[in-house]
């Protein structure tokens, strides 16, 4: 393997440990610490200097979460295909 085919290797690999982090946000091993009921959260600078934040409501945020799951699924597939091709 030459040094080229190494560092593209190790980047894929940091790749797919930050997406499999990612799908972890809303999808977890089967533990029952894990709430199964993720629901996003909107955080952005107020007036004042400080931080609000706003829940989305449930419906909203399932329908997004489902969206950010396949995203996420297929760019890892893709990420591991091509880690696997080297």
């Amino acid at each position: 393997m030459d040094v080229t085919t190494l560092q593209k290797a190790n980047e894929l690999n940091q790749k797919i440990k930050k997406l499999t982090e990612a799908l972890h946000c809303f999808e977890w091993p089967d533990t029952k610490e894990a709430s199964m009921n993720p629901w996003i959260i909107i955080e952005y600078d107020d007036y004042e200097g400080g931080r609000e934040k706003q829940l989305l409501p449930f419906g909203l945020s399932q329908k997004l979460i489902q969206v950010l799951k396949t995203e996420i699924k297929a760019n890892l597939d893709k990420a591991v295909q091509e880690f696997n091709e080297l």
